[in-house]
């Protein structure tokens, strides 16, 4: 149990503190340079887990605007699925002479195929 305390409490980033950078303390220890490599190293760090914490949220708004854009798709299938019977209601009707009904499941189908293809292609 200690032992897994000492090696959370001896890593930064998933990167064990023992040996950072391939420096040991002793290393460290009064000498400026490898301060400095060490901390330029760390912020080589840091600068890659920015960037991919931006590639994350990148990607994260891509799944969304795909899954919006896949649903609007769907809803604008079934439109147009129920606007094709509609239209061929008021065409069979039209031509049976029954002149008002016919008409108006021709206007809903009309109306519903606008509809479709606005929904499908919305932004």
């Amino acid at each position: 149990m200690s032992d897994q305390k000492e090696g959370k409490q001896n890593s930064i980033l998933g990167l064990s503190t023992i040996e950072l950078a391939g420096l040991t303390p002793d290393e460290l220890t009064g000498n400026a340079v490898a301060i400095k490599m060490l901390l330029h190293y760390y912020r080589q760090l840091v600068d890659e887990n920015n960037a991919l914490k931006n590639d994350n949220n990148t990607l994260k708004t891509y799944v969304d605007a795909y899954d919006k854009q896949r649903n609007n798709s769907t809803v604008g299938a079934i439109l147009l699925a129920v606007s094709n019977v509609s239209i061929g209601f008021g065409v069979n009707l039209l031509t049976n002479g029954t002149s008002w009904p016919g008409l108006a499941s021709l206007i809903v189908g009309t109306t519903l195929t606008a509809a479709g293809i606005y929904i499908t292609f919305k932004r």
